[in-house]
């Protein structure tokens, strides 16, 4: 029954699993939906908008995050399968007893960290796709 508590190395990866799990639905989203919208969104202000009035600074802007994305999702998706397989193998590996606990240790930790950096990814493309989503409402108010 230890092997199933989140203090146990077995636990911490199921959980870690779990946020694998969750960054690869938020990418998901994030595609499917804020980016592409905002693909909409830029081809709707290039065909409108922008024909009348200067915003070229705000489509270059939205244009580099869209494209900054579009070149990181892909990164980050494969970010999720190198994870999960990680992840699986070292549960594997602790099960056999292949590791001392200070080997476990490090690498629950480098994979800690690749997470992290998911994580991040994620939010920092949310935060930028919900600030250019303000910035096309403004315009087409204006």
């Amino acid at each position: 029954m230890v092997a199933c508590t989140s203090k146990s190395p077995s636990g911490t990866i199921n959980a870690m699993q779990k946020r694998v799990d969750v960054v690869e639905r938020n990418v998901e989203t994030l595609y499917n939906q804020d980016f592409n919208d905002l693909v909409g969104e830029y081809k709707a202000l290039d065909t409108t908008i922008a024909r009348t009035k200067d915003i070229r600074k705000e489509m270059e802007l939205l244009q580099a995050y869209l494209q900054q994305f579009e070149d990181q999702s892909v990164v980050m998706k494969n970010g999720v399968e190198l994870s999960r397989k990680q992840l699986s193998d070292l549960k594997d590996d602790i099960e056999n007893n292949l590791y001392d606990d200070e080997t476990v240790s490090k690498y629950i930790q480098d994979e800690e960290n690749e997470l992290r950096m998911m994580e991040a990814q994620v939010k920092y493309f949310q935060e930028k796709f919900d600030a250019q989503k303000k910035v096309v409402k403004q315009l087409r108010k204006e």
